[in-house]
């Protein structure tokens, strides 16, 4: 029987779904149990939550660009979906499903999780 540990660290991304609204009470939840969370906010996902009440509560910066040219410097896109013991697509809109399924890597929080699938 293997155990595994509780994840210290969650990378949330939340896509553009009515659902995204309840991400801040995720979020929330997850910062009482200690777990540092980063956020990865979709265009879709901006137009239901804010990027400033994310980092309010997360108390991290919000990921909103693949191309920031200060976190690109760092390859800030690759470093997110390595940091994380889990990563949470929450809500999971159908075209984020449809791109992760097909392997789409065309919307860049796709290719976080991508890159995290076992081959």
């Amino acid at each position: 029987m293997t155990f595994s540990l509780p994840p210290r660290s969650v990378l949330l991304i939340i896509s553009g779904s009515i659902a995204a609204f309840k991400a801040p009470e995720l979020i929330r939840s997850l910062r009482a149990e200690g777990i540092q969370v980063r956020c990865v906010l979709t265009r879709g996902g901006s137009e239901f939550v804010t990027p400033l009440t994310l980092q309010a509560l997360s108390g991290q910066p919000v990921h909103t660009d693949l191309f920031s040219l200060t976190a690109e410097q760092e390859m800030g896109h690759i470093a997110l979906s390595r940091s994380a013991d889990l990563i949470v697509v929450c809500p999971a809109s159908a075209n984020m499903l449809a791109r992760m399924a097909a392997g789409c890597r065309m919307i860049w929080p796709a290719q976080s999780c991508w890159r995290r699938i076992p081959r």
